[in-house]
């Protein structure tokens, strides 16, 4: 998860000396909430809470595994030694210290979980993160994520289950050396069997990564493979544009091949870019219709409609700041027109953010982060889940 050098304090205060924070705060909340309705959802819960041993928990999805079930996997911050705190949020447990990846399973439909375990140790100098997990039989799932070693070492890895996820084998390095991130819940197969993990990191002459993260100057590309990751290719280019750069892309496959990406930037509003040839090049990145903080979305397409889901939060800003409300929307036209703007979560004094969506049935399971505003950077995972004909009741 990655901020930008605008932090929220100077936000406030750049964005103007007349107003305080909480005035503000109200101000863009009511700007971007309009008249959306907020969805009532079937099912809320804090599915991973804080506690002074695990304060942080964020980068999310939910996996399913067959027969109805459902695998819950996530990053789980942990203190080393005894807890320091025991008030949530005042710890502000950072991006860079230690995690883990862990799992749970719902048999009903993710209203409860359980078996709690940990699915990759943290076998780093700071952290593994970044969950994303890949179907490609019954029985055989592929599982990447990032290992976190130092400024110049941030590298991302490969596992894979041959029994539906009961256990992962051998590690394999995907990434040349270098810095890089992925989002969870990012990776998807297309049409043609080709998978796709979408990533992003500093540039550099030899391959985007291959520098140390300097706080901007970001692009974004995937790597691909044909073989189920026996074998990969990166990007022949990239993606990225003015300020920051591109960075934590999510992306979809459209009905005629092509891909949809949207990238996360300091432009206020959400970047999307399209690849003809299966994300081997990339267009140049172009505003989209969606206003947006610096702070990425997550697009689907909705199995029983045909129809696109986008979910990030709607509100214009140069920081990475406010990330409320959390809105999601339709597209019928494959990304070309957006409507049926709803709001996911539009509290104003919690952010909600770094959405994980996942159809299950008629339901959409969504998941992401949330953590009061007066917290640091201590977070919780909040599920909600959410009839799919729900999405289309607005407009």
């Amino acid at each position: 998860m990655l901020d930008s050098p605008l932090s929220r304090r100077d936000f406030l205060l750049s964005s103007t000396g007349l107003v305080l924070g909480s005035s503000l705060t109200r101000v863009l909340a009511a700007e971007a909430h309009g008249s959306k309705p907020l969805l009532k959802p079937k099912y809320d819960e804090v599915v991973c809470p804080w506690t002074p041993r695990h304060p942080r928990h964020d980068h999310q999805l939910i996996f399913p595994l067959g027969n109805g079930e459902l695998m819950l996997v996530w990053c789980e911050y942990y203190t080393i030694g005894e807890p320091k705190s025991t008030t949530a949020g005042q710890g502000g447990i950072g991006d860079e210290v230690a995690c883990q990846i862990s799992a749970m399973n719902s048999v009903d439909d993710g209203r409860t979980w359980t078996n709690r375990r940990v699915i990759q140790e943290n076998n780093w100098k700071h952290n593994v993160k970044h969950p994303n997990l890949v179907r490609l039989s019954d029985n055989e799932v592929i599982f990447t994520y990032v290992g976190w070693d130092s400024p110049e070492n941030r590298n991302v890895y490969l596992r894979r289950s041959i029994d539906n996820c009961q256990s992962f084998g051998e590690q394999v390095q995907i990434s040349e050396p270098g810095w890089y991130c992925n989002n969870a819940d990012r990776a998807i197969q297309l049409s043609t069997g080709r998978v796709i993990l979408p990533a992003h990191g500093p540039y550099a002459e030899d391959y985007i990564g291959g520098s140390s993260y300097k706080g901007g100057n970001l692009h974004s590309f995937v790597w691909y493979s044909d073989d189920g990751f026996r074998t990969w290719k990166r990007s022949s280019d990239s993606m990225t544009t003015k300020g920051r750069g591109c960075h934590e892309p999510t992306i979809v496959e459209l009905k005629d091949g092509r891909l949809y990406c949207l990238l996360r930037n300091t432009n206020q509003k959400q970047y999307f870019s399209i690849s003809e040839d299966g994300g081997g090049h990339w267009t140049e990145p172009t505003p989209t219709e969606l206003i947006s903080p610096e702070s990425p979305a997550i697009v689907k397409r909705i199995p029983t409609t045909g129809d696109l889901l986008v979910i990030w939060n709607q509100v214009a800003s140069r920081s990475n700041w406010p990330r409320t409300p959390l809105t999601a929307v339709i597209s019928r036209d494959e990304g070309e027109t957006w409507s049926n703007f709803v709001d996911i979560d539009n509290r104003a004094d919690f952010d909600a953010a770094y959405p994980s969506v996942t159809f299950h049935g008629n339901e959409a399971l969504v998941a992401y982060y949330t953590r009061s505003t007066k917290w640091k950077r201590d977070s919780e995972v909040t599920l909600r889940i959410y009839d799919i004909d729900q999405f289309y009741r607005n407009g």
